[in-house]
């Protein structure tokens, strides 16, 4: 539980978005939703991050993807969309997993780091992952492209 008394800021209404995760890309995300004024709730399991956005009256409960009351708590069985933007591969197939038995109607991203963490997403129900091997081969790609003064490849797919 965070300290100084404060407490977890939860939903008080259904939210659309749920995301795990609050590094580079989930708070990009958040403020996505911000912007459209789309309702989240985030679940993040470093304290102080919980506590700083506590502080702000963000949406967000301390604790672990893999959670299922966790999950519930945060609005998941509802929700429209599930961001799961950890950096962590070894949980990101049980999180998609567990999400799928949730809300099978879910929209889930997944944010992976390697591409065969990407693959098996997919496999276990991700409708979208993100892949950081693929990104950085692309812009890298990309990069030497420019430099040599050639043409820009189509992108493609793992």
């Amino acid at each position: 539980m965070p300290a100084d008394n404060a407490q977890p800021v939860v939903p008080d209404t259904q939210p659309t978005v749920v995301i795990a995760g609050y590094g580079l890309p989930g708070r990009a995300v958040a403020e996505e939703c911000l912007a459209r004024a789309v309702p989240f709730c985030i679940i993040e399991r470093n304290a102080s991050v919980v506590m700083r956005c506590i502080k702000s009256n963000v949406c967000i409960l301390e604790g672990d993807c893999c959670d299922t009351a966790v999950l519930l708590r945060a609005g998941l069985a509802g929700a429209a969309v599930y961001v799961i933007a950890i950096a962590d591969d070894t949980v990101i197939p049980k999180a998609v997993q567990l999400a799928r038995q949730i809300n099978p109607k879910l929209r889930v991203i997944a944010r992976c780091t390697y591409m065969s963490t990407g693959i098996a997403a997919e496999r276990l129900g991700a409708d979208e992952v993100v892949v950081a091997e693929q990104l950085v081969a692309q812009q890298c790609q990309r990069a030497v492209t420019t430099a040599l003064g050639g043409e820009l490849p189509q992108v493609g797919r793992y």
